[in-house]
């Protein structure tokens, strides 16, 4: 098994989040049923299900776009004057 480097790893944030997405996931679909079942209950579950994913997916981002743009920029030649287009 390969190893992965450093910088390749997702963040503690990403592996958290989608860990709680295990989570999420089922309260949206029981709160579906239960809430098309009539229950009111089911539905601010179902609410509770997508708010959490939504969030999640925002800080996952907001982590990962942190850690990605924090990396040192690659060394490459400047470009020639290309006004000329």
């Amino acid at each position: 098994m390969r190893e992965m480097a450093h910088h390749d790893r997702p963040s503690a944030i990403a592996v958290f989040v989608a860990r709680l997405g295990l989570l999420w996931t089922p309260l949206l679909i029981v709160g579906f049923y239960v809430g098309a079942l009539g229950s009111r209950i089911g539905a601010f579950v179902m609410l509770t299900g997508v708010c959490g994913n939504i969030v999640g997916h925002l800080l996952t981002g907001a982590a990962e776009y942190r850690r990605i743009m924090g990396r040192p920029w690659p060394k490459v030649q400047p470009l020639e004057d290309e006004d000329d287009w």
